[in-house]
């Protein structure tokens, strides 16, 4: 996999991409760490309404521990992650919330779109890839890499 290729050589401007592969996320994720990127996995198996996704979410991207659970400190905290060179969200099986609360996840979309927009402002980019969306996802740019 070549996240990090299409990343660092700004392939793609930053976005929200659809992967398709199953290479383990260590895998996909692999060569960001040491071009200072910080990288994030979150494990939609374990996402499939609001609570569990910002639960999960507050996990997987280290929120504080004062991460407050409502979309609002969601927006503040992916506003204000740890400094790096950029960052690279890797969301998998994010069907399941999508189908289970489809009004709630579009409001954990519109917070993640406008994250990445408020990233691409800086110097300091924000890609989100999801992988095994589902057909509902089908409107998401395909990120066009291949699997290992």
């Amino acid at each position: 996999m070549q996240i990090a290729k299409f990343v660092l050589t700004n392939a793609r401007p930053p976005a929200i991409y659809r992967l398709h592969t199953r290479a383990k996320p260590n895998v996909v994720l692999d060569g960001l760490v040491d071009a200072d990127w910080r990288h994030y996995y979150l494990d939609g198996h374990k996402v499939y309404d609001k609570p569990s996704f910002l639960k999960e979410s507050a996990k997987a991207l280290h929120f504080p521990d004062y991460f407050g659970q409502n979309w609002d400190a969601f927006e503040e905290c992916i506003r204000d992650l740890p400094p790096a060179k950029g960052y690279v969200v890797l969301y998998d099986q994010v069907d399941q919330f999508a189908i289970k609360e489809p009004e709630e996840w579009q409001i954990a979309l519109d917070i993640l779109s406008s994250a990445v927009a408020f990233w691409r402002k800086t110097d300091t980019p924000l890609y989100i890839f999801f992988r095994n969306t589902g057909r509902w996802a089908a409107r998401l740019p395909l990120a066009g890499l291949t699997s290992q």
